[in-house]
């Protein structure tokens, strides 16, 4: 996943070069100056697309396939999804015939960003998005956000179980945007 950060990306992905700058060697976030934690919430995954559209959208972050087990930190200034890497999820796709060269590849490349310290995660900054829409379903919320340059994204949150509030909590740190 370890890419570099595309200007003009409000919403930063990645794995090996967080470590230090939003997560700590032990895997908790790292605050900025005065940011306060609002709730931290275990067994959250997240999908982040460049588009509101649902094919050819470009992929900042994905979603990882099985029980959504990352953690959600949700402060004052942004929310950051931070998730060990499963070296497994990353290689399974790559299992063909023909794909075990690069199988053998990505799961060395893997081992050795998780051996490393390295996490995935994604960081969403809120005052720089204002959400258009959200849809809401009892374990998944979709937030439709539009940066003020009109960049639009979407962020699609799983949860391993309904909590009542969280998702409230969510649409509650964008402001909604002004017509």
């Amino acid at each position: 996943m370890h890419r570099e950060v595309e200007s003009g990306f409000i919403i930063h992905a990645g794995d090996i070069d967080g470590l230090g700058r939003v997560y700590s060697n032990s895997g908790t976030l790292i605050f900025s100056p005065g940011e306060k934690v609002l709730k931290v919430r275990s067994g959250c995954d997240a999908h982040v697309t460049r588009s509101w559209r649902n094919f050819f959208a470009k992929t900042i972050f994905s979603g990882a396939p099985g029980k959504p087990d990352g953690q959600l930190h949700v402060t004052t200034q942004r929310l950051v999804l931070i998730r060990e890497i499963d070296v497994w999820q990353q290689v399974k796709p790559l299992l063909t015939p023909l794909g075990f060269p690069a199988a053998a590849e990505k799961e060395a490349q893997m081992k050795e960003l998780k051996a490393r310290g390295g996490r995935e995660y994604c960081e969403v900054p809120t005052s720089d998005l204002g959400l258009a829409r959200a849809k809401e379903k009892e374990t998944l919320l979709i937030l439709y956000l539009i940066a003020s340059s009109g960049q639009k994204y979407r962020m699609i949150v799983y949860t391993d179980a309904s909590e009542p509030g969280f998702f409230a909590l969510l649409r509650a740190r964008f402001p909604q945007p002004s017509a």
